[in-house]
């Protein structure tokens, strides 16, 4: 299998109270939803009693609002148990590293969540949000456009706005639709035999027809 992360690399992450510190967009949300975040009891436990700590590299950017959203959750998680090592970078700062974990018409997708063994062998991958979400999202996005007129960049930050205090308002409940899906995929990934790995799991969008 090919070395998806060396160890020397993996170690240049921060931590995820250092990458907050050092955070210069959506600090507060960001921060209000991991302190929102409930992990349910049955995500914790299964983490927990995993035989043995796998590593997870986390690519985050702090202007995507997907990320907003769905980075505080998974960090919340890697905290609370022994059985994750988080690392966590700037993906603006290793776009071409982040992309060798997306398909080609997916490149620049983010956040970007990989789970390796202590060999740093990939196990499994969770690209931007939970599939779960994602008719909620479109929901959001169809109210906010009908409240917001979508005439100019004032409007449009005006939206963005309305998007980042709707996404710290459900905070909780998509927390942990995000967190299910992430020990879905960490427990397919398991199951899986080293070749086939890793399991995919987040949002999907159909490759382009040739």
């Amino acid at each position: 299998i090919r070395m998806a992360l060396t160890k020397e690399q993996f170690s240049q992450g921060r931590s995820p109270q250092e990458y907050i510190d050092q955070m210069k967009v959506n600090k507060q949300p960001f921060t209000e939803i991991y302190q929102a975040v409930e992990i349910p009891g049955e995500v914790q436990t299964y983490f927990d009693n995993l035989n043995e700590p796998v590593n997870l590299a986390v690519f985050h950017a702090e202007w995507c609002g997907d990320a907003v959203s769905t980075t505080p959750v998974i960090l919340r998680l890697a905290e609370s148990t022994k059985n994750i090592n988080v690392e966590v970078f700037n993906r603006d700062e290793v776009v071409d590293l982040t992309n060798t974990f997306l398909p080609a018409h997916r490149a620049n997708t983010v956040p970007v969540f990989v789970v390796l063994d202590r060999d740093m062998r990939e196990i499994a991958r969770f690209i931007e949000t939970a599939k779960g979400l994602v008719p909620r999202l479109d929901a959001m996005n169809e109210t906010i456009a009908s409240q917001v007129p979508d005439d100019g960049e004032n409007a449009r930050n005006v939206a963005r706005g309305q998007r980042t205090a709707f996404r710290v308002a459900h905070a909780k409940e998509w927390g942990e639709v995000i967190l299910r899906e992430f020990q879905q995929v960490v427990t397919d990934g398991l199951a899986l035999p080293g070749d086939k790995r890793p399991a995919e799991a987040g949002t999907e969008w159909p490759a382009p027809e040739d």
